[in-house]
């Protein structure tokens, strides 16, 4: 193993000591740029807190937003004018919607990656999804709060609005490595967000293409079937990434 001679009392450790343990030096941190590195810091504390309270307000404005009061005639040309692509989706055969789902969705989310426009991109989706479930909601005759809570309850909403959630707070982060001079190994790091909302949203169409399937039974009951797999894949997912983090600190550690 390679040594280093601390510049403080000149005694000679290991390479990779982070703390000299004859004067208590502390040697600086030597940046990692590898794609190993970049797949830990997405599930480091402050970003998984930083993209989780990013999710918080996205769902608190599209509450407040679906509480807004809009006249009838307001709710039915929103309608007529959504209504059209919304069933052109809803005939298609369920793989083929399941990817023309995907495909729309990541579009957004690729948008909303991108620093400062991704932003302002994700507010207004945000603004414009809250206002057309709002006119959806008051032609059926209920409240837009209520409309939201009951997507809340189908297990895509919880896959899809965290996505956007996730890109937007990943352009963030590339804004502020620009003034960190950590630009280039921030890319890394959001080339891996992008692919996993792009895997994620790709679950997510295909749940809410066998939603949109199982709703023509009319026994929305049968809707609460789609929490089982869900739980599965999500339970997997975590596994999987609890050992992918595991594992690559451990490499980062020993090649330190």
């Amino acid at each position: 193993m390679k040594e280093l001679q601390c510049p403080q009392c000149g005694s000679l450790v290991p390479e990779g000591t982070e703390q000299c343990p004859v004067c208590g030096y502390r040697f600086p941190a030597v940046e990692d740029n590898s794609w190993k590195a970049a797949f830990v810091r997405i599930f480091s504390r402050q970003r998984v807190l930083t993209m989780v309270l990013v999710f918080v307000a996205e769902l608190a404005l599209m509450f407040a937003l679906t509480a807004l009061p809009m006249s009838g005639s307001t709710a039915s040309q929103i309608v007529n004018q959504n209504e059209p692509s919304l069933q052109s989706v809803r005939s298609l055969p369920l793989i083929v919607r399941s990817f023309s789902i995907f495909s729309h969705n990541y579009e957004i989310a690729t948008i909303e990656i991108i620093p400062v426009i991704g932003q302002i991109f994700f507010i207004i989706s945000t603004y414009s999804t809250a206002i057309v479930l709002n006119a959806l909601a008051i032609s059926e005759g209920v409240t837009g709060p209520l409309a939201l809570l009951s997507l809340l309850l189908l297990p895509y909403s919880w896959l899809e609005l965290p996505s956007y959630a996730i890109a937007s707070t990943e352009g963030a982060f590339l804004i502020a490595s620009i003034f960190r001079r950590s630009f280039r190994k921030e890319v890394k790091t959001a080339i891996i967000v992008w692919l996993m909302v792009g895997l994620e949203l790709l679950t997510a169409g295909i749940f809410e293409s066998w939603t949109i399937a199982l709703e023509r039974s009319n026994n929305f009951a049968v809707l609460f079937l789609t929490w089982i797999p869900y739980v599965v894949v999500v339970a997997v997912f975590v596994m999987l990434v609890r050992y992918g983090v595991k594992r690559f600190r451990s490499d980062l550690k020993r090649n330190a």
